[in-house]
């Protein structure tokens, strides 16, 4: 389920201000506003981060990839190396949300 802008931010200020009763409001408005970006975000990008971090150091992809050609693996036969193989897993393990 979606939520709306407001209302994401109106519960995060109830939840904050209950945890934090002697906080002031601005301070309560900022954390509810820092909340909700940082969860939309995690929701929006997330997988682009996760996809980041999984991936091999790019010196190692470029010795796969080296191989792969070394190997004759164009055209089709590249989707059985090494390099491929391996960005294939990690893009297949951390999905675009349109996929």
């Amino acid at each position: 389920m979606e939520l709306d802008v407001a209302d994401s931010i109106e519960t995060n200020k109830t939840n904050l201000a209950a945890q934090y009763p002697d906080a002031p409001d601005d301070a309560i408005q900022a954390w509810a506003e820092i909340k909700y970006n940082e969860d939309t975000y995690e929701e929006e990008f997330g997988w682009r981060d996760d996809r980041v971090k999984a991936y091999p150091e790019i010196t190692d992809q470029l010795d796969k990839l080296y191989h792969d050609i070394d190997d004759g693996l164009l055209g089709e036969d590249a989707k059985t190396g090494s390099w491929y193989l391996a960005v294939k897993e990690v893009k297949d393990n951390n999905p675009k949300p349109s996929e």
